[in-house]
């Protein structure tokens, strides 16, 4: 950044001594130009921080000294006018003096000014206002940045671990029948089995989210906060979807991705391998989602599979902290947290994805993202007719998938009615 007396009046080949002889008119001229090329120094280097992705706190200190140079800079030229404003009024009275200060104008202009009491001159004295000074407005500090309406927390696509991939498929070995056949025998009697195993390769392809707009080329020049904006905007609405497809309708077949509604299995109170109809005495999602939980063990033998994750909505959650018995007396949940969002061993996770009157249950560990392409957000100036319109293209591309081994699948269970559910395990 150019000292103002070593490095600007130096390039301008003006010395300190020469400044300062100058009138205010021309020390403001100097100032503004000063404050111009800082300004423009500043605009440059915010640019290079943003291409290279730099943190939002070295942005936002060079947006913080922007502002602060463009404040010093109108308070001196403020300065400098009312001082040249003063000078004026000085000579157009005929003193022709250098007057710095309104109570060095007083001094030398004390005759003029007594020949005009003795006299009793009488003259118009005219009085300003806010009215007198148009724009007010834009003569304020604007605060740096930009604020955000409110978007939803990433928290389903948080819940699996992820793992590069550089491949377009993802293919896997699984056991797809077996038969256990042992028998007891007598002596050396003979027996006949029917013990075996067979496997299965699945393939799953991998899921490509793709977002993109167009730009006025000069509206990003002229506004340095658009194009970080709009690459955060693009890239925001990919890494969404992707966390909505977790929850769509897809099931990680003809380039859908896996969603956990879908691949999860209704709970019922009366299955057979876990029945839990009329069980409990005013049961409560304490209750219910431990029923789940307990399925979910006996499908995987008490052995493959222990839930671990309870997904649901935020009103839901909140009505069950709150539930009390007739007598208006909190009813205790059973579990032990500091912040409560942990139930039955399970961690709570919300999502406003998830409808009310809806939860899953499910072991988080038998999921993976594979990531084959991680968010990219690119720029291009020759796609359709942007080279004639002056439009850029910015688009953001991730490819990813969601991968759930099909025997690890009756480790993800759902409710799509809590209400109902509960009326099913109370017991009469």
């Amino acid at each position: 950044m150019k000292d103002f007396n070593e490095d600007f009046l130096k390039s301008k080949n003006i010395t300190k001594a020469e400044f300062e002889a100058m009138d205010s008119s021309e020390m403001a001229n100097l100032y503004a130009e000063y404050s111009k090329e800082q300004l423009q120094d500043l605009s440059t280097k915010l640019k290079d921080l943003e291409a290279k992705g730099a943190s939002k706190a070295d942005v936002t200190a060079v947006e913080k000294q922007m502002v602060e140079i463009d404040k010093t800079s109108k308070a001196i030229l403020t300065k400098l006018e009312e001082q040249g404003a003063e000078l004026i009024k000085l000579q157009e009275r005929g003193t022709g003096v250098n007057v710095n200060t309104i109570k060095q104008a007083v001094k030398t202009n004390k005759e003029a000014i007594d020949n005009v009491k003795d006299k009793r001159v009488s003259f118009e004295v005219k009085s300003f206002g806010y009215a007198n000074i148009s724009g007010r407005d834009e003569l304020t500090p604007v605060e740096a940045g930009n604020l955000d309406k409110p978007f939803r927390k990433q928290s389903v696509v948080d819940i699996f671990k992820r793992k590069p991939i550089n491949k377009e498929y993802f293919k896997y070995r699984e056991t797809n029948t077996v038969t256990r056949d042992a028998k007891v025998v007598v002596a050396c009697a003979p027996s006949v089995h029917s013990t075996g195993k067979d496997w299965i390769i699945r393939t799953v392809e991998l899921a490509k989210i793709r977002e993109w707009t167009e730009v006025c080329q000069d509206m990003m020049d002229d506004y340095d906060f658009v194009e970080g904006e709009i690459k955060d905007l693009v890239k925001q609405g990919v890494n969404s979807k992707e966390e909505q497809e977790l929850l769509g309708t897809g099931d990680g077949t003809n380039n859908t991705y896996t969603s956990i509604d879908v691949i999860s299995s209704e709970f019922s109170a009366d299955n057979a391998l876990a029945p839990f109809t009329k069980s409990f005495k005013t049961p409560t999602l304490a209750e219910l989602t431990d029923a789940m939980k307990a399925q979910i063990s006996v499908f995987g033998q008490n052995n493959s599979w222990n839930a671990d994750t309870i997904l649901m909505n935020y009103s839901d959650f909140v009505k069950y902290k709150h539930e009390k018995n007739a007598n208006g007396d909190y009813l205790i949940p059973n579990y032990i947290d500091q912040n409560g969002q942990v139930l039955n061993g399970m961690r709570i996770v919300t999502s406003p994805l998830i409808s009310a009157n809806t939860l899953y249950v499910f072991d988080s560990t038998k999921g993976t993202i594979y990531d084959r392409q991680k968010t990219e957000v690119t720029m291009s100036y020759d796609n359709k007719d942007n080279f004639e319109h002056e439009m850029v293209t910015i688009k953001a591309l991730k490819r990813s998938q969601l991968i759930v081994k099909n025997i690890n699948r009756d480790a993800f269970m759902k409710c799509t009615d809590i209400a109902s559910s509960l009326t099913a395990i109370t017991k009469v």
